[in-house]
């Protein structure tokens, strides 16, 4: 007889686990054939960041606010720059939406993912010390950009209500920002090594292009 595996249903806790379980196996397996390459490719690097981080905020969705694309925006701000930045916020923000809603606030979502990035480009003297991540100067940021990201994307709503609303409208969702800053510090306590590691594996800090030109003017 056989068992019909199509006919288990699991919990949205036990959902939830198992694609945490997943989506972990994933990152090691990653980071552990990443080591047996030598040769530089920030390219594909890039790549995998955006199809984790949509996959991840896909996979995360049921828990409000917490997802990894803001503390993954934080990443390829420090190490791929600016225009990496941009374009990470574009893509992740308009690939995602399309399994879960698109709407006026895509906008917001990508100036707000991009201003992140842009900021940690800028700061990101800030993050690397001595040619390693200061954890705790990324998770002061990630705290931040959590509030940042929010309360940029709240700006859509000025589209339908008066401005006198929109201040009542932030404090009422202050409980989701500290979700949001309270998952982003979860993100760098558990993934700010190992990628950071892979990243500088692939990426050239020390090269002026890494950061653009927006930088030095």
């Amino acid at each position: 007889m056989l068992f019909d595996a199509h006919a288990v249903t699991l919990s949205p806790n036990e959902q939830f686990v198992l694609d945490l379980v997943i989506v972990t196996v994933a990152i090691a397996s990653l980071i552990f054939t990443d080591s047996k390459f030598k040769s530089k490719n920030p390219s594909i690097i890039f790549i995998i960041l955006v199809v984790l981080a949509i996959s991840g905020r896909l996979l995360l969705n049921p828990i409000p606010n917490v997802q990894p694309v803001t503390f993954l925006a934080i990443m390829v701000g420090i190490y791929f720059g600016i225009s990496y930045s941009i374009a990470f916020a574009t893509i992740v923000t308009l690939s995602s939406n399309v399994m879960l809603e698109h709407g006026i606030w895509s906008s917001y979502q990508i100036i707000g993912w991009a201003s992140v990035g842009i900021l940690a480009a800028l700061l990101r003297n800030q993050f690397i010390q001595n040619e390693k991540l200061n954890i705790t100067n990324l998770a002061v940021f990630a705290v931040f950009s959590g509030f940042l990201f929010d309360w940029i994307v709240s700006l859509s709503i000025l589209h339908n209500v008066d401005t006198s609303f929109f201040l009542v409208y932030l404090l009422n969702g202050i409980f989701f920002d500290l979700l949001h800053a309270g998952g982003n510090v979860v993100f760098v306590a558990w993934l700010a090594n190992p990628l950071s590691e892979l990243m500088n594996r692939h990426t050239n800090l020390t090269n002026p292009k890494v950061v653009p030109e927006l930088v030095s003017n």
